[in-house]
C-alpha cells in the first residue's frame, strides 16, 4: 500500500509536468497566431490607409470580433479590456475634437488593436508607432520641404511599432 502511494504521487507529479508543459506549448502556439493574425491585420490596413487614404471599417469589424472570440478563448475577458481599449477611444474623441484631422478610421484601428493586445503590448506599440511617426515628419518637413499641415497615414506607422515590439525589443 505505500509502494502504491509513492507511486501515485509520482505519477500525479509527472501528470502535472506533462499539464503544465503542454498548456506553455498551447499558449506559445496560440500567442504566434495571435501575432500573426495582427501582422496581417495591420499589413491590410497599411496597404489601405496608403492606397486610399481610408481604412476598412468591415476588416476592423472583423478582427475587432476575433479580438473578443481570442479573449474568450484565453479566458482573459476583464476590466483590463477597458485600459487596451481607452487609447482607441481617446484616438475617436480627438477625430471628432480635430473635425478629422486625426482620422477616425486611425481611433476605430487603435480600438480594435486595444481588444486583441495587452494593454502594455499596445501602449508600447502607439509609443512606438508616434515616435517613429514624429521622426518621419521632421524628415519630411527638414529634407523634403514639407509643409506642417501634409498629411501622413498612421496605420503604417502602427505596423511598424508592433513589429518592432515583436523584433527589436521582446
Amino acid at each position: 500500500n505505500l509502494r502504491f502511494q509513492e507511486w501515485d504521487r509520482a505519477a500525479d507529479a509527472d501528470y502535472d509536468k506533462y499539464k503544465r508543459k503542454n498548456i506553455k506549448e498551447r499558449q506559445d502556439r496560440g500567442f504566434m497566431i495571435k501575432e500573426g493574425v495582427v501582422l496581417v491585420f495591420l499589413g491590410i490596413s497599411t496597404w489601405t490607409d496608403l492606397r486610399k487614404r481610408q481604412v476598412s471599417l468591415i476588416i476592423t469589424g472583423l478582427f475587432a470580433a476575433a479580438g473578443l472570440g481570442w479573449m474568450l478563448y484565453q479566458g482573459a475577458l476583464s476590466a483590463e479590456l477597458l485600459l487596451s481599449v481607452g487609447p482607441g477611444m481617446f484616438f475617436l474623441g480627438l477625430s471628432v475634437l480635430t473635425g478629422g484631422t486625426v482620422g477616425m478610421g486611425d481611433g476605430w484601428i487603435i480600438t480594435a488593436l486595444g481588444i486583441f493586445l495587452k494593454p502594455e503590448e499596445l501602449y508600447e506599440m502607439l509609443l512606438a508607432a508616434v515616435l517613429i511617426s514624429a521622426a518621419w515628419s521632421g524628415i519630411l518637413m527638414g529634407i523634403f520641404k514639407k509643409k506642417r499641415n501634409t498629411e501622413i497615414p498612421f496605420v503604417p506607422f502602427l505596423l511598424a511599432g508592433y513589429a518592432g515590439g515583436l523584433f527589436l525589443w521582446k
